[in-house]
């Protein structure tokens, strides 16, 4: 009953210079009267040695948002540049956001992209530095268990404080010894997609690498 759902169109494109082209063009689509675009990035340099961004972040239009560990507030559609799976709860929760595409690079973020039904412009093109590929598709247990949280918790609080703790953390450990790996960046994906904002992805992340390497987390207590 507390769970966000994201009720704006959302499209996804790869870092080549045909998808980020394709990227501008989608979100420009987006734009109406008296709206500007905000470009999304993590770090400022990110702007600085990209010549493409640079020339966005000069544009009238757009308003450059550099991520600062709090959620985005926007005035209209969302270009958000290079997002890691942890950062998408930063994004989604924002304030303002009437269109949201993410250009992607080191995270494919084909769980979000299905989960929020969004549009692809070009076709991904991703080489990981990691293993994150390689883990598996979120099966019809775990997705049940993530929906049944989304709809117990307030999820606009910290999932690692009192009850919110204790019942995710019960959670993941019934599934995990159950049997079930836990695949930490689709879990984090799914969660930005369904309404779990600001460091709530990022925290289910890093509480399922926790528990695949055998730590058992103390639901009130520091881990």
């Amino acid at each position: 009953m507390f769970e966000k759902r994201i009720d704006y169109p959302c499209a996804i494109s790869d870092f080549t210079e045909e998808g980020e082209q394709a990227a501008l063009d989608w979100t420009l689509r987006q734009l109406e009267a008296g709206q500007k675009i905000t470009l999304w990035v993590k770090q400022k340099n990110v702007i600085s040695s990209n010549a493409f961004l640079i020339r966005l972040s000069q544009d009238p239009r757009f308003i450059v948002s550099v991520a600062r560990g709090g959620s985005l507030h926007a005035e209209g559609p969302v270009l958000a540049i290079y997002p890691r799976s942890t950062d998408l709860g930063l994004i989604v929760s924002g304030h303002g956001v009437t269109a949201l595409c993410v250009v992607t690079w080191e995270d494919s973020l084909d769980t979000w992209a299905a989960e929020t039904k969004s549009e692809v412009l070009h076709s991904v093109v991703f080489e990981p530095d990691y293993d994150e590929e390689d883990e598996p598709e979120l099966n019809s247990e775990i997705t049940e268990r993530l929906e049944r949280i989304s709809g117990r918790l307030n999820l606009n609080n910290s999932i690692l404080g009192g009850y919110n703790k204790k019942y995710v953390v019960a959670a993941l450990l019934e599934l995990h010894d159950a049997g079930f790996i836990l695949p930490p960046g689709r879990l984090a994906e799914w969660a930005a997609a369904h309404g779990w904002g600001g460091e709530n992805p990022k925290r289910l992340k890093e509480l399922a690498n926790k528990i695949n390497g055998g730590v058992r987390p103390r639901p009130q207590r520091g881990w």
